[in-house]
């Protein structure tokens, strides 16, 4: 019996091959789609949550002055802050400072020198702050040690030693010379992939063993952990520094949070995520469209099948479940190609997204499994309305010459189908525009940016001020400019005969990174280079009452957590220009950069503009993986947009083919039945251009306008939609015209062809 109904059911699909080839290709393709954002949208959803997290929170410095311009928000605390702010805790609660160290090589006796390594130093309270699982060793000895002692990963015991097995064994930490030997009391399990920072090395927080590394021990970064959500303070107040505010912000909420200074943790944008999601969900709603419009083709071809079932006894339920069945039989293969698809991609796709899809696919269990299932039940049940009317219908209504059609139902679905396409793909382009134009929408996160490329051989002065004084009003969104020998942090000459690093600047050097004096004064502009300015590192190396230092700067490496190299900084008129930094804004990042470079280029400059802050660099990377997401989407949406117009047509064919007939019987040509398909097809594409026209710009307007700098919708976004739904229309109509053309009269009136 099984047998017999399977060739049956074969049958079927051959008489409509292309209607149910579409429905596989259409499922496939939005299923695939809606499995890629779903799991993406779980990795970023999901990062720190893992362990006891909920009740884990970072300290941040909040800049309370309404004239301040820049980043309000520092992750930096002074440790007299964090003294007060101990006395403000209940004993029931931990504070633990948590200071990132960058550049630190790490020296083993097993292996060679691992470079630019970021370890933590941190308070004793850490075990309490944060959740370990001590593989190897024992915590207690960290907590409690009197020396500087470390507690690493297991990836990074392998890493060094070759075993997760390091209990007793050393690593020496150097920056500029200066070693500091560490001895290894205990190993932990990796803490999870997505966590908003890596942390895997973790040494005592002790201030000479900080100054040894060339780090400022009395700033840091703060986390606490609170036993009950209910005693966590809005902020902490009694203290007394001017413009300023201490708040709490939960270890859950960093990642979707705004850039912090003096962070190195991730960043993501929520608000994107969610975009993306509502592009998903918008191309599977396109494919349940099209697969409930396929099934108006398929269905009325099997009437005759229908009613002899119902003749030979078999129940309204029984024909119900055998129609879900097929359905389901549909969606499945439909799955199983979609998930070849990703499979098959996910080389490209992991590339593109930053994130192993088959990884999340494997380890991402109920979330997953659960968007699986309510794909594949919408997809089964959503042409059920239309199979009950069927079941429903008495053998003679089916075995009737006057098949049941839905003639009102099909004119709106092709509305709709051509509404969300317009929409899908004006959407795609749109927010592919504003990621790539800025994805800033709160006051307060970073809003300008640094970046330095080489200057021209033999520039003199008078070049680099007409730059300074002329490119900020040629382009707003450069701010300054400034010539330097060396780019502070990241210094390479040094005095002959000392080991201080020698940085020759322009007068607004100061002012452009925004530097403070601690002691004494900045350059006046006639100031020459017989007077130094050094930082606090210089002035330990320097001799006492030096009468050539006027002033005494703050750290240059401290707010990027990197070793502070001694340095003496001379203000010359003739300043080796080595460099040329600039100073721009946020919005429209990439194409001011390209600005800068093509200036840079005429007047003799080669090579690239680099991103002096490397955070902002992943910044810009993750905002390339949202667009090149974005672009794949709008591809998508369009061969969406082409298969739902073709199943249209396929539709439409179905409906007119005795009037085809009738065309061709008095000599009609190929242009004539393009004309007599496309037609209908288009008044349907008008009427979705009133329908959903307006909604289009007036979601989109309220949506670009939740940005701080916002794309401008252009009254030409929707006319590429409408002119590509134009092209696919005539294009499909006269394809089909041309395989009818080809048909002979008795089997076109029988539909077939």
């Amino acid at each position: 019996m099984m047998r017999l109904y399977c060739a049956l059911f074969g049958r079927i699909l051959s008489r409509s091959k292309d209607a149910y080839i579409l429905k596989i290709t259409t499922l496939a393709i939005a299923i695939s789609v809606s499995i890629v954002v779903t799991l993406f949208s779980i990795h970023e959803f999901g990062y720190d949550d893992h362990g006891n997290s909920d009740n884990v929170f970072r300290l941040l410095a909040n800049s309370t002055d309404d004239n301040y311009t820049a980043n309000r928000l520092s992750a930096s605390i002074p440790d007299s802050v964090v003294r007060s702010i101990r006395n403000q805790v209940s004993p029931l609660n931990t504070l633990s400072r948590i200071k990132p160290l960058k550049k630190v090589t790490v020296i083993t006796d097993k292996n060679r020198p691992t470079y630019d390594q970021k370890i933590h130093a941190v308070d004793s309270e850490i075990d309490k702050t944060f959740s370990f699982h001590i593989t190897d060793g024992n915590v207690a000895d960290f907590t409690s040690s009197n020396r500087v002692v470390a507690i690493v990963s297991q990836s990074t015991a392998l890493h060094y030693f070759g075993n997760t097995s390091a209990i007793g064994e050393t690593i020496r930490l150097t920056t500029f010379g200066d070693t500091l030997a560490v001895a290894i009391v205990a190993v932990f399990s990796d803490f999870a992939v997505n966590t908003h920072e890596d942390f895997n090395i973790f040494i005592t927080y002790d201030s000479s063993a900080i100054t040894t590394l060339k780090f400022n021990p009395h700033q840091s970064g703060v986390y606490a952990r609170f036993h009950s959500l209910n005693n966590v303070p809005a902020s902490f107040n009694g203290i007394n520094i001017e413009n300023l505010e201490y708040i709490l912000q939960p270890v859950q909420e960093i990642y979707f949070g705004p850039r912090v200074l003096s962070e190195e943790a991730r960043h993501g944008d929520v608000y994107s995520i969610i975009v993306v999601i509502c592009v998903a969900a918008l191309i599977f709603l396109l494919a349940i469209c099209s697969f409930v419009n396929l099934s108006t083709i398929t269905l009325p071809n099997r009437s005759k099948e229908i009613a002899v079932k119902k003749l030979t006894g078999k129940t309204q339920f029984q024909l119900l479940r055998q129609f879900i069945n097929e359905s389901l039989a549909l969606t499945i293969i439909s799955l199983i190609v979609a998930l070849t698809i990703i499979v098959s991609t996910s080389h490209y796709i992991s590339a593109m997204l930053g994130v192993d899809i088959v990884y999340l696919m494997v380890n991402s269990k109920f979330v997953f499994l659960t968007a699986i299932l309510v794909m594949i039940s919408v997809v089964v049940i959503s042409p059920t309305f239309m199979i009950i009317r069927f079941i429903r219908a008495s053998p003679i209504q089916l075995l009737s010459s006057d098949a049941i059609t839905f003639p009102r139902f099909k004119r709106i679905i092709s509305v709709v189908q051509f509404g969300v396409s317009m929409f899908l793909i004006v959407s795609s382009v749109l927010i592919g525009r504003q990621i790539n134009y800025s994805l800033i929408k709160e006051p307060g996160r970073n809003h300008d940016q640094i970046v330095y490329m080489a200057c021209p051989p033999n520039i003199p002065d008078s070049a680099i001020h007409k730059i300074k004084a002329g490119w900020p009003s040629k382009n707003p969104n450069v701010l300054d400019a400034v010539a330097v020998s060396q780019l502070p942090g990241r210094l390479q000459s040094k005095e002959i005969g000392t080991n201080l690093f020698v940085l020759e600047v322009d007068y607004n050097f100061r002012d452009f990174f925004q530097f403070t004096m601690l002691k004494g004064d900045w350059f006046e502009y006639t100031d020459r280079d017989s007077v130094v300015v050094v930082n606090q590192a210089a002035l330990l190396n320097m001799p006492e009452g030096d009468r050539h230092i006027i002033g005494t700067i703050q750290d240059l490496s401290s707010p990027s957590n990197e070793p502070e190299q001694p340095v003496k900084i001379r203000h010359a008129k003739e300043t080796t220009h080595n460099w040329l930094c600039f100073r721009v804004e946020e919005v429209d990042v990439r194409n001011t950069v390209r600005w800068i470079e093509e200036r840079m280029h005429a007047k003799g400059s080669k090579g690239k503009a680099y991103y002096y802050d490397d955070h902002f660099v992943d910044w810009l990377s993750y905002q390339d993986k949202l667009n090149a997401l974005s672009r794949v989407l709008i591809v998508i949406s369009m061969l969406m947009a082409g298969c739902a117009i073709y199943g249209l047509i396929v539709s439409l064919v179905r409906d007119k083919v005795k009037d085809i007939a009738v065309h061709h019987l008095f000599g009609a040509g190929l242009a004539d039945v393009t004309m007599l398909l496309a037609r209908g097809l288009v008044l349907q594409l008008v009427l979705a251009i009133f329908l959903f026209g307006p909604v289009t710009y007036i979601f989109l307007n309220e949506l670009l306008r939740t940005f701080v700098y916002a794309t401008k919708f252009s009254l030409m976004d929707p006319v590429y939609p409408v002119i590509f739904s134009l092209i696919s229309i005539i294009g499909l109509c006269t394809y089909q015209s041309f395989r009818l053309n080809r048909s002979d009269f008795v089997s076109t009136l029988k539909g077939v062809g």
